[in-house]
This record gives structure tokens, C-alpha cells and sequence, in this order.
């Protein structure tokens, strides 16, 4: 399967979600995400604890994704790594007089994506990345507060691993792998020193 073409990304509607019966036909091709998707995932919008996006081509459904807030807590080998330049996610873009009060923080504020996912006939077309794309710069444009970087539990089963994914996104690990753990905690920079955000 080849790239989609800038035309089609040009296609793609991003709105919330708000039937979520369109959701019963669903496949990602991820069966544990599958089942989720047509069942709990309801009750996660329902209760806030995020916040539900749909993606479409034309009437059909590409993909979907949820966004939560979060705060992003970085030890002392992280920080090192990011000013290094040693880390997968880009060395943020914070101004000189502000670099000692930013990596001495014990958290940053960040927002998660819950959950992402493509239609399967739709995956290996770069939709994923795109999507990623579309919530980083949304991330950065909004008001409403504070935001500095992008979190994710990727998905890591012996079924399907997301990690390998967000990677090629920029995203790097924020812990390490825990073998009772399906998922792994992932972030990536809003704003890249190289860029000036990524």
C-alpha cells in the first residue's frame, strides 16, 4: 500500500465525535482495540476522560482519536537527553533565560492522545502520522493553556505494538518497557529548537 496523496489528506474531515453508532462497523484490525472501540470507549467520552474526534473521507470512516490532558513528569536522564539532543523527541525550544527554571520543573503540561485509530484498509497510507500532525499543530495553536509536549500509552502487546509508529512520529520512551503493562508511556516535543516547534 502506497502514501495517501496530499489531495486526499486535503479530503480529510476531523470533527467530534457525536454518534457513536457509526463506530459499530469499525476495524482497525486491532482486535483488542476493536473491542474497545464498540464497547468501553463510549463510557471514557460519557465520563470525561477525554475527548472523542472522527475522521473522515468523504461519508467514510478513515480514522478516530481521543485527547485527554496530562502532565508529564521527566527524571533526571530524560532532561539530559533532551538537552543532549540524544533523545528521539527534538530538543524543546525554550529561551535561554527560561532553560534553568524549565528543566528544574517536576512536571510539564502536556496533552495525551487516549486513543488513535485507523481503519484498517486505510493503514500503511500514513493517515496515523498525518493525524499526529494535525493534533500536534492543534496542540500549539490552542489558548486555553499551557502546553509543552504530547503524550501516549502506545499500545505493546504480542498482538500489535503501536511503539515503532510513534517513534517514526518523534516519540520517545518515558519509561521502561514493564512486562505487566500492555502499553508504554511515550511523549514527544510541541516545540523543537531546530524549528521552532515540530
Amino acid at each position: 500500500m502506497g502514501k495517501v496523496t496530499n489531495n486526499i489528506f486535503e479530503e480529510l474531515r476531523i470533527r467530534p465525535l457525536e454518534d457513536f453508532h457509526c463506530l459499530d462497523t469499525f476495524c482497525s484490525g486491532v482486535e483488542s482495540m476493536d473491542i474497545f472501540i464498540r464497547g468501553d470507549f463510549r463510557l471514557s467520552v460519557e465520563n470525561h476522560y477525554c475527548r472523542a474526534y472522527i475522521v473522515k473521507h468523504r461519508e467514510e470512516i478513515v480514522g478516530l482519536f481521543a485527547l485527554s490532558f496530562d502532565s508529564l513528569d521527566l527524571d533526571s536522564d530524560d532532561k539530559e537527553e533532551l538537552v543532549s539532543g540524544m533523545s528521539l523527541t527534538a530538543t524543546p525550544n525554550i529561551d535561554y533565560n527560561y532553560q534553568e527554571t524549565f528543566y528544574a520543573k517536576p512536571r510539564y503540561p502536556a496533552l495525551d492522545i487516549a486513543y488513535l485509530a485507523v481503519q484498517e484498509k486505510w493503514r500503511g497510507k500514513g493517515v496515523g502520522h498525518y493525524l499526529i500532525l494535525q493534533i500536534a499543530d492543534q496542540a500549539r495553536t490552542q489558548n486555553f493553556a499551557g502546553c509543552q509536549f504530547l503524550t501516549v500509552e502506545a499500545l505493546a502487546t504480542k498482538e500489535y505494538s503501536a511503539v515503532g509508529f510513534y517513534e517514526r512520529c518523534g516519540f520517545t520512551a518515558n519509561e521502561v518497557k514493564k512486562p505487566y503493562k500492555d502499553t508504554l508511556r511515550m511523549f514527544r516535543t510541541l516545540y523543537s529548537a531546530d524549528t521552532g516547534n515540530d
